[in-house]
């Protein structure tokens, strides 16, 4: 199946839901939730703290933020170490690891991911505005990492070489013609 087609199915029905959900929240809201308030003030409490002034909420944003931040990278750079190591069955061989190492990072990784759930719970329920904070952090260092790993590896559909063509009607330009798969060199086209 086309991987393509696979993300944008996977895409459009997540977002679908998503706004679906989101929508629901805004119509039906009877407004005697705090949720949908924003900022300090004397009726938000995260977790068993109250957030009645500005120090406290900065401060509650920079801990959300950092966290998210060290989440991220977690997920993305070092979960598939562990995914690629550790879970797949058809890697047999392991190199970089004894097997006690590789059994602790495995548990410790599982165990931080599975016990940061509960603050993400805790902010994500909290108030709309830390959710929000909470959801730019995540995307922002989610970008960060995903130009860091791509910077990192080489793709072949954008390799395209330009070839200087002459034709017999004494017009000259240039034609752009993708280079052949896993060659790293130009591509001469003669005409």
């Amino acid at each position: 199946m086309d991987k393509k087609f696979i993300l944008n199915l996977s895409l459009s029905i997540n977002a679908f839901f998503l706004f679906t959900m989101c929508s629901c929240f805004f119509i039906f809201n009877n407004g005697k939730s705090t949720y949908f308030t924003f900022g300090w003030s004397d009726d938000f409490t995260f977790v068993s703290i109250s957030i009645n002034n500005s120090l406290r909420y900065f401060s509650l944003i920079t801990y959300i933020s950092c966290l998210n931040i060290s989440e991220v990278f977690l997920n993305d750079i070092a979960w598939p170490i562990i995914t690629f190591s550790t879970y797949n069955p058809y890697h047999k061989q392991i190199l970089e690891f004894k097997k006690w190492e590789l059994e602790v990072y495995s548990n410790l990784v599982s165990f931080v991911q599975h016990s940061k759930k509960i603050i993400f719970i805790a902010s994500v329920v909290s108030q709309i505005d830390i959710a929000i904070i909470g959801l730019l952090s995540s995307q922002l260092s989610a970008f960060l990492a995903i130009r860091w790993l791509l910077d990192h590896k080489q793709f072949e559909k954008d390799k395209i070489t330009n070839v200087y063509v002459d034709d017999t009607f004494g017009t000259v330009g240039y034609t752009e013609i993708p280079t052949s798969y896993h060659s790293f060199s130009s591509t001469t086209v003669n005409i």
